[in-house]
């Protein structure tokens, strides 16, 4: 490397901004490479080799450069929050939470509330909600005062957001329903455009409340089960719904208009989204989950050809192991195998899509049988459910949609999971039927996967003496 003098460092620094300003970042990298080489305590040097690697994925170099920058300077505030970014791309949550708390104690303005907004998330996504939600309301503290920049706007909507995620995995529901009505207001969300008067507690009696779709397949089977209520109420209820839910939802709601997605909008008098009928009712935990479960079904009469199983078995459980869009709920089929040793069981695969494909990949096809040829849409997958005596799956739509049918359902979750699974709990409020096994640690399916092993053998075990009873 051409050997640069001291008094020539601050001249190769400003060249090596001037780069990094106009883009050239893979130049502004030789030239900051410079600097630190000839002027190893030029900490601002350090500090914009690391953001530059970083930004190019290179998270652990950027580490170690923000690092050397840190020691150097350790009262800058911006260093801190950086190092904090790549550390927690790393995972490296604890240490990134000191970093950020550091930063905010240099500068608690609304200018860093950054600061606050990340710990608060770190917090929350270890399961520490309690802790978390002291941090977002930092961010949201004093929101007159504050300036109002689009950054800004949206780490306040986030928080609120997230907020309410970290009061509802508590149970504190009528703390979290105002900021659950935040989720169509973060960034990218695209909310149906609709005409005439929201339904904001108004009287329903003869009038007619157009709910439109949102969300996902789970979360409108969640929170379907509060029609019932607003019928009671004397509403006419029209319910947008895409196609795959169509015949499930007019078997289990005959005196409820169900129109699609993708046809015209019928007239109303008010409309709302149904994950929004507690909020506007202020409903606390209990009367949310007031209403009778199952509350979907299928025709019994209409089911003549029941599956066939393998002989000696008496048992029949369903299996899915992934799902989507998420792909960290996603179990590896791996963990299922070892159940397959029960010769008592005829195992059935609910998994659609390419993901079936694991069945061959793991040769166990000839002894799990595949259902996806005869799923056309959710009331088909709920006849077949209902002759499972227990389903095994990851958090997906159809774990919704069994406890909804009152079918026994064992749920695999990962360690940092939806709110509606609460915390620190085997069971679930929603639905009485399911049964929850948890990682422990992010990541890892062994504990919870040995758990259900065990647990299965048991159940097996149970299952055999009823018989014999």
């Amino acid at each position: 490397m051409e050997s640069i003098q001291i008094s020539e460092i601050e001249a190769v620094f400003k060249k090596a901004e001037q780069l990094r300003e106009s883009g050239k970042n893979d130049e502004a990298l030789q030239e900051y490479t410079k600097v630190v080489y000839f002027a190893p305590r030029h900490w601002p040097a350090y500090f914009h080799l690391g953001v530059l690697f970083g930004a190019s994925g290179h998270n652990e170099l950027a580490v170690s450069l923000l690092h050397r920058s840190a020691a150097l300077n350790p009262n800058d505030r911006a260093i801190k929050n950086h190092l904090a970014d790549h550390l927690m791309k790393l995972n490296h949550n604890e240490e990134a939470l000191v970093h950020l708390k550091a930063s905010w104690s240099l500068d608690s303005s609304q200018i860093n509330i950054s600061a606050p907004f990340k710990v608060g998330k770190i917090l929350w996504e270890s399961n520490r909600p309690r802790e978390a939600i002291e941090y977002f309301d930092r961010v949201l503290a004093d929101q007159e005062d504050q300036d109002s920049n689009k950054a800004s706007e949206e780490l306040r909507i986030y928080s609120r957001w997230f907020r309410s995620l970290c009061r509802m995995s508590l149970g504190d529901y009528q703390a979290a329903w105002d900021d659950y009505e935040m989720r169509n207001n973060i960034p990218g969300v695209i909310v149906p455009e609709l005409a005439g008067e929201k339904w904001l507690g108004q009287s329903l009696n003869g009038k007619t409340i157009f709910f439109a779709y949102e969300q996902r397949f789970g979360d409108i089977i969640q929170f379907i089960r509060l029609i019932p209520r607003l019928k009671a109420m004397g509403a006419n209820i029209i319910v947008q719904i895409p196609p795959e839910l169509d015949r499930q939802f007019r078997h289990s709601f005959p005196d409820v208009d169900l129109v699609s997605v993708k046809a015209a909008v019928p007239d109303y008098d008010y409309y709302q989204f149904i994950t929004s009928v507690p909020a506007v009712l202020n409903l606390s935990k209990e009367d949310t989950l007031s209403d009778p479960v199952p509350y979907l079904g299928i025709d019994e009469l209409g089911t003549t050809e029941k599956l066939p199983m393998r002989n000696d078995t008496f048992l029949k459980v369903g299996l899915v192991w992934e799902g989507k869009p998420d792909p960290d709920r996603s179990i590896p089929l791996t963990h299922y195998i070892p159940l397959l040793r029960h010769q008592s069981v005829s195992f059935y695969s609910f998994q659609l899509g390419d993901k079936r494909n694991s069945l061959h990949e793991h040769a166990v096809g000839w002894l799990i049988h595949d259902l996806a040829p005869r799923i056309s849409d959710f009331y088909d997958s709920s006849v077949l459910l209902k002759e499972m005596d227990l389903l095994i799956t990851i958090d997906t739509a159809i774990a919704h949609q069994a406890g909804a049918l009152g079918v026994p359902v064992w749920l695999m979750l990962r360690y940092f999971s939806d709110w509606r699974w609460e915390l620190n709990r085997n069971d679930n409020p929603w639905y009485p039927s399911m049964r929850l096994f948890r990682q422990v640690r992010g990541e890892s399916w062994s504990e919870p996967g040995k758990q259900l092993e065990l647990a299965f053998e048991d159940w097996v075990s149970q299952s055999m003496k009823a018989r014999d009873a």
